[in-house]
């Protein structure tokens, strides 16, 4: 099976519902050369994040609605004008003729004929396109130019601007960086650092502590370490929400949506492995996933519990509790671009709805003076500061909005992640150099 063919199906099932990293870590293994796994995870993740341009092009050089054309064909017509777009080092002939060998056996010779001359036509044309101009009609430009939906570019326009969701939109359509967390129940930083460069592979530190930006690998679990649990794959934000929550050693604590574990992990490496941490999921599958990740990082302080945080009792309550809550992942585009056209404004919806509840239940769990915090990957006021006002209101008395910038500046990060007016932290990927991450912090007066 060729590249093109591999990219072809994967592209399909990730239409159908997958997620690019769990299809693409299936495939990859069983592609012995590196260019082709390089070449393969460059066509699906490009055609993912261009998918709206894409589409642009082939509106305008094709006489049939895109609904109207066969699903096989229209992706491989996206994997074709995506690579004569964009991957130069192939000649465009190439490019044509392996793009559309791929759809042999998968839709009728008219689709095939059909592909073949539209990409052909593409070479001819492709100057001629013009895209809606940014001053003129600035939603289209964003939608069609820089490949989101319009409902999430009217969403960030509200919020943001125009100039502020440009830079977004802009970002979310480059590859994202590699991050890991040092895990200092197995290593010290010193020799943490050391073996990395003993192995010349490039490690950055990153602002927040523990955090690390990696380059020039082939294989997360060929690197140096990895079985050994000396590191965990997180990007910086989401390490920095366990150093925001400020667990100490023997506190009893509770992660309400704990899978796949990256975070409760860290909250137990900063409670020294002293105390006791419940961790929550209702998939058996992803308790799993935490459990694995604990005994290969030396945590041996949690209990896992098939359960769900919006249902969860105790007979004790928790000095802290994490909220780290199901959302919208608009954040994370850049990582998984799916997400741009797999989630919709009905899915946030039912999302905000789980998200108060757990937060409702978190109140009870947690003591006097207790603390919660309330993080998300996401993007959008109605999931982040719309549901921590409305929960503030609900218990009015009772509940006290804790100002992040002190807990940041005693980290030293105050003037590199600054916070609202209101004292939530959201951190904007084109500014904070890291995932689109959201945390608001709550202590229980009463």
């Amino acid at each position: 099976m060729t590249i093109r063919r591999d990219a072809l199906t994967i592209l399909e099932e990730i239409k159908d519902g997958a997620y690019s990293n769990i299809v693409l870590s299936r495939r990859l293994p069983r592609i012995p050369d590196k260019r082709d796994r390089a070449l393969l995870t460059e066509i699906v993740y490009g055609v993912l994040r261009y998918k709206n341009r894409l589409d642009y092009y082939i509106i305008k050089l094709s006489n049939r609605p895109l609904k109207k054309i066969d699903s096989a064909v229209l992706t491989a017509l996206r994997m074709g004008i995506y690579q004569l777009l964009f991957l130069e080092r192939i000649p465009d002939r190439a490019a044509v003729y392996e793009t559309v060998n791929a759809l042999k056996g998968l839709t009728h010779q008219g689709g095939i004929r059909f592909a073949n001359a539209l990409l052909r036509g593409f070479i001819r044309k492709k100057k001629q396109v013009l895209f809606p101009d940014k001053e003129n009609d600035p939603i289209s430009y964003l939608v069609h130019y820089h490949s989101h939906p319009r409902w999430l570019v009217e969403l960030w326009l509200k919020q943001y601007g125009f100039t502020r969701t440009l830079k977004l939109c802009s970002l979310n359509n480059q590859p994202p960086g590699l991050y890991i967390r040092m895990n200092t129940l197995k290593i010290h930083s010193r020799e943490f650092i050391q073996t990395f460069v003993t192995d010349q592979i490039g490690l950055t530190a990153e602002p927040v502590n523990g955090s690390y930006q990696l380059k020039g690998f082939n294989s997360i679990t060929e690197l140096p370490l990895f079985n050994d649990g000396g590191f965990i794959i997180q990007g910086p934000a989401a390490t920095l929400a366990g150093l925001l929550l400020g667990v100490r050693p023997g506190m009893r604590v509770l992660d309400m949506a704990a899978a796949p574990g990256g975070k409760t992990t860290h909250l137990a490496e900063l409670m020294d492995n002293q105390g006791s941490i419940i961790a929550l999921d209702i998939y058996q599958h992803k308790l799993k996933l935490i459990e694995e990740n604990c005994q290969r990082m030396g945590v041996k302080i949690v209990k896992t519990v098939k359960n769900d945080g919006r249902e969860y009792r105790d007979n004790k309550k928790f000095d802290m509790i994490l909220v780290d809550a199901p959302c919208s992942g608009l954040g994370l585009i850049r990582q998984k671009p799916e997400i741009k056209w797999n989630k919709s404004q009905q899915n946030i919806k039912e999302i905000i709805k789980i998200q108060r509840e757990l937060l409702l239940n978190a109140v009870q769990l947690v003591k006097k003076n207790g603390l919660i915090l309330y993080t998300t990957c996401t993007l959008n006021s109605s999931e982040n500061q719309d549901i921590i006002n409305d929960i503030l209101s609900a218990h009015q008395g009772k509940l006290e909005l804790i100002d992040l910038s002190k807990d940041l500046a005693e980290l030293g990060l105050a003037k590199t992640y600054p916070v609202d007016s209101n004292g939530f932290l959201e951190m904007f990927p084109p500014e904070s150099k890291t995932e689109g991450f959201f945390m608001a912090k709550l202590k229980k007066v009463k």
